[in-house]
């Protein structure tokens, strides 16, 4: 670990590296919001979660510190959106859910998440710009998501991303796993000035568009 940095009074930790928190295993189930959720996110990981029946996303990260790629991180486990057994109040399935929604900052990674039971009201496994609807967002978007190792079950997945306000997400696949295009390949919005050639639009599985890595 790199010595306290005494050049600087006012913050003498500076020149500390970055200590893990690595959350393992956790279970939630017809959370009223969110089965996990996080806002100001430095060197924190997600790991083996098992979400189910969420009310608004399975897990959420609001915010990341943006210390660099792959410090903010969801690794492994699986989301389901309504597994038909926790309905008793009427409200699951009614309204659309994500199984993740990645935050309005850089240096997010979602790797190795299967996602089951999004077949209902316009349901999705991943969103972006996490509260970026709010009129106090601070942020506008166009924030990249890299993402590996995804698991969508085909029948009840109609609908990998659905994208939030204000329609600028970018999501890198680094495996193909998202996309379908191979390694390096991209999805975002619909924009009509993003429609060159190494982009094919793709609705409504992908709510906007997907692109090779050529692009």
């Amino acid at each position: 670990m790199p010595a306290f940095n005494k050049t600087n009074p006012q913050d003498p930790y500076l020149g500390n590296r970055p200590i893990l928190a690595d959350f393992q295993n956790f279970v939630g189930w017809k959370a009223g919001r969110n089965c996990a959720i996080t806002e100001r996110t430095g060197y924190v990981h997600f790991s083996n979660f098992k979400c189910a029946d969420s009310a608004i996303a399975g897990i959420e990260f609001s915010m990341t510190n943006e210390i660099a790629d792959g410090y903010a991180k969801i690794s492994g486990g699986m989301v389901i959106g309504n597994t038909g057994v926790n309905n008793d109040d009427g409200v699951i399935g009614s309204q659309r859910v994500w199984g993740v929604i990645t935050p309005r900052s850089e240096g997010m990674t979602v790797e190795n998440v299967s996602f089951y039971n999004f077949d209902f009201a316009g349901s999705a496994a991943l969103g972006d710009c996490s509260h970026c609807f709010h009129p106090a967002a601070t942020d506008s978007g166009a924030r990249t998501v890299r993402t590996s190792g995804l698991v969508f079950d085909a029948a009840t997945v109609p609908q990998k991303i659905f994208y939030q306000l204000p329609w600028r997400g970018i999501f890198l696949d680094l495996d193909g796993s998202l996309t379908g295009l191979g390694p390096n390949s991209w999805a975002t919005p619909n924009w009509a000035h993003n429609r060159v050639t190494e982009c094919t639009v793709s609705l409504p599985l992908h709510n906007g568009l997907i692109c090779t890595s050529a692009v």
